[in-house]
């Protein structure tokens, strides 16, 4: 999974949006004390004036300006805090709360997400694993080079009755076994690597449906493939990156529930 563009919620970006408030307010401050300068200064009275009433009037003109800059200053402060959201890095996200906001506090460097083991079930919500020997026109060939995901097929005919093709397909890549997605997950958030994933997918529709039970976050879309289109659910935690393409479910409404349900029978705590 590759990174297609910035990751908007991450701190360093929060941070760049509240600098850049704050030089934008600066600006506006500096534009109109400069502005302001023969009008504080009395450079034309409105009729001669004694000296010391005249130092009253300009000290009564900063004051003002002052003042507004103040506000202005205040306003910015408040405009530049409330920008501040951003989302942690993935791999500080605790996984085991799924709901978990972007704005809630990293748990932390001494964190440490919970230890699971990946399995490939053999029935989900009327979906049956294919045998080694159904899905090997569909697997990966030997001669090229590995993938960082596993990945199990499934069909979900009636009475297993089935015409060959897999009606999903149940993809997995964990920070054990992928140093590349302990890597992306260190420097990326959650919703930034689900939405390099849907771009890459060319998908549409993309909504975010929760997570359950295991955390992170959950996203469902409609991908276009050689056979037409499909939909797919991703999720992403901590620690586990996976996505479910279903090429029976028109719904996002439906695919998300089956997307959770194989995430949850998939991924297990140990």
């Amino acid at each position: 999974m590759n990174s297609l563009s910035i990751d908007t919620m991450s701190v360093s970006f929060a941070l760049g949006e509240v600098l850049g408030v704050l030089l934008v307010v600066g600006g506006v401050m500096t534009l109109i004390w400069r502005l302001s300068g023969p009008w504080r200064r009395v450079s034309v009275p409105p009729r001669p004036l004694p000296a010391v009433q005249l130092a009253q009037l300009r000290a009564k003109r900063r004051n003002i300006v002052r003042g507004v800059l103040a506000l202005i200053a205040l306003g910015g402060v408040a405009m530049a805090a409330s920008s501040y959201n951003p989302e942690p890095r993935a791999a500080d996200t605790d996984s085991a709360r799924s709901h978990k906001k972007p704005s809630d506090p990293p748990a932390g460097t001494g964190h440490t997400p919970p230890k699971r083991t990946i399995v490939a079930p053999k029935t989900v919500e009327g979906y049956r694993l294919m045998s080694d020997q159904e899905a090997v026109s569909h697997a990966t060939p030997a001669g090229d080079p590995p993938t960082r995901y596993k990945r199990w097929y499934y069909d979900s005919s009636p009475d297993g009755e089935s015409d060959g093709e897999p009606d999903g397909v149940l993809l997995i890549d964990t920070v054990e076994w992928d140093p590349g997605l302990a890597a992306e997950k260190r420097r990326e958030s959650l919703t930034q690597e689900l939405r390099n994933f849907f771009a890459e997918a060319k998908a549409r529709e993309v909504t975010a449906f929760p997570a359950g039970p295991m955390g992170g976050r959950l996203s469902c879309g409609y991908m276009p493939t050689e056979h037409g289109e499909v939909t797919v659910c991703a999720w992403s935690d901590a620690t586990t990156f996976g996505f479910l393409p279903l090429a029976d479910v028109a719904r996002l409404d439906d695919a998300a529930p089956i997307a959770l349900a194989f995430r949850t029978a998939a991924e297990r705590r140990s």
